[in-house]
């Protein structure tokens, strides 16, 4: 029996050709070729569109969910927006006006100072009380562990209060939709200082959320749903 395979003509190369490119599976100069062949190729161009047509169409009953929390941090980490867990000494302090960053930092002081005196309404830094504020108060069975979460609008702040993870560990907080609805990972808590972040899309402040804390690997679950244990749970309350 012979495991030679009959040759694609050139109309099927083309057509794989154009499905290898809809799928994104090309790169280097085979990728640039078949990119500007779509400015001259209005037949292959049209082959193309039907491709990501075709495909757009698998992900139309999907469920959009949010990406791990490990995930998150190691595309953070890459863009250069944060550093590895543990991987500075929080003992070790510099002065923050040495160096470049400490400019910055000063120049940014005073553009803040300037921007409170050209804006009156903001000087008291009182929050709009037509948004109304939620909070939740979460603290583990044995009371080793106490975290507070605040939100308003969009925006939340979560703080440890005491019991940090163990080393290798991290707390994760998951946001727990009313009457049974999405599990969804939000973040880590930090393990000194405030965590604060936009809630993603989707996701709504709203009476019957809850916020739950699970015991994760360090950088958070690898699967997006918990896989050690729920460690506290506590509802967002109204302030």
């Amino acid at each position: 029996m012979s495991d030679e395979t009959t040759p694609l003509s050139p109309p099927e190369e083309d057509e794989a050709l154009a499905a290898e490119l809809a799928l994104g599976l090309l790169d280097g100069a085979e990728a640039e070729a078949a990119v500007r062949r779509l400015q001259d190729d209005p037949r292959f161009a049209a082959a193309v569109r039907a491709w990501q047509e075709r495909l757009a169409h698998l992900a139309e009953g999907l469920v959009p969910v949010m990406a791990p929390a490990r995930a998150r941090q190691n595309i953070r980490e890459r863009l250069g927006h944060a550093v590895p867990p543990l991987s500075t000494d929080p003992g070790a302090r510099t002065a923050w006006w040495r160096g470049p960053v400490g400019a910055i930092l000063g120049l940014a002081a005073v553009a803040a100072v300037a921007l409170l005196l050209v804006l009156p309404g903001l000087r008291d830094g009182a929050p709009d009380p037509a948004v109304p504020g939620y909070q939740a108060q979460l603290v583990a069975a044995d009371a080793d562990l106490a975290v507070s979460a605040t939100a308003r609008g969009r925006e939340m702040e979560v703080a440890l209060e005491r019991g940090p993870a163990p080393a290798g560990r991290d707390w994760e907080i998951w946001w727990i939709e009313p009457e049974g609805g999405a599990v969804i990972s939000i973040g880590l808590v930090p393990r000194e200082g405030v965590l604060r972040l936009t809630l993603p899309e989707g996701l709504e402040l709203e009476d019957g959320v809850q916020i739950a804390l699970s015991d994760e690997p360090e950088g958070g679950s690898p699967t997006g749903v918990a896989t050690g244990p729920v460690v506290a749970v506590a509802p967002l309350t109204r302030l």
